[in-house]
């Protein structure tokens, strides 16, 4: 829900890795989009995809693609990377960059190593305009929508990890989202030692940032 309620109002959705096709069935019933494809790299959640699209009557709306990223996703206004590891969707977005530059809105769901994502995105000229959190089984999520610039972005190292637009929005869930990474980062300096003083500023300003949204 988190991440369909992220897209825009728009003409089409591309919603790649999409497995079992529930983010754009819900984007056509609830009239977000006209038109979407559900794309996956294996065959079993295709077939799944294609029985809820039948199951919803919903095949005059939903197309069902094979691949493994957004090789298939030109002229699409809202393009849907979620459920993947951060780095990975850096690299599928890399791979066709041309086709993420020219798409109105990138949602991405990022269910690992989000600042390598963050980074990437501000290196490239794409901007991150809203980033949201949702908490489900004890673990936070995190979702951003960016949009290509073409003008890289400044950052201090912090903002990789805390993101710009969570410190912004005042996010509620921001304390139990730096929490698991400040617990890694506090095993990191104490079983390798290191003294490194910016990577001890880092620990300090996510503390600060805790303390203050808790």
């Amino acid at each position: 829900m988190m991440v369909a309620r992220a897209v825009d109002f728009c003409e089409s959705v591309f919603d790649t890795g999409s497995d079992h096709a529930f983010v754009p069935i819900y984007l056509i019933q609830n009239g977000i989009c006209k038109s979407a494809v559900a794309s996956d790299v294996r065959e079993g959640p295709l077939k799944v995809s294609i029985r809820n699209i039948k199951k919803y009557d919903l095949t005059d709306s939903i197309t069902i693609k094979k691949g493994d990223g957004i090789e298939n996703a030109a002229g699409f206004d809202c393009i849907i990377i979620a459920g993947m590891g951060g780095q990975l969707i850096s690299d599928l977005i890399e791979k066709n960059k041309d086709i993420a530059k020219n798409t109105k809105q990138l949602v991405l769901q990022p269910m690992n190593a989000p600042e390598k994502l963050r980074k990437y995105l501000w290196d490239e000229g794409f901007s991150i305009v809203d980033e949201n959190l949702c908490s489900e089984k004890h673990r936070v999520y995190n979702v951003m929508c960016a949009e290509y610039t073409g003008k890289a972005e400044e950052y201090y190292e912090w903002q990789l990890h805390s993101s710009k637009q969570l410190l912004k929005n005042k996010n509620s869930l921001l304390p139990g989202y730096l929490a698991p990474k400040l617990k890694r980062l506090h095993a990191m300096q104490k079983g390798l030692g290191y003294k490194d003083e910016n990577f001890n500023e880092l620990i300090a300003k996510l503390e600060e940032i805790i303390d203050e949204y808790s």
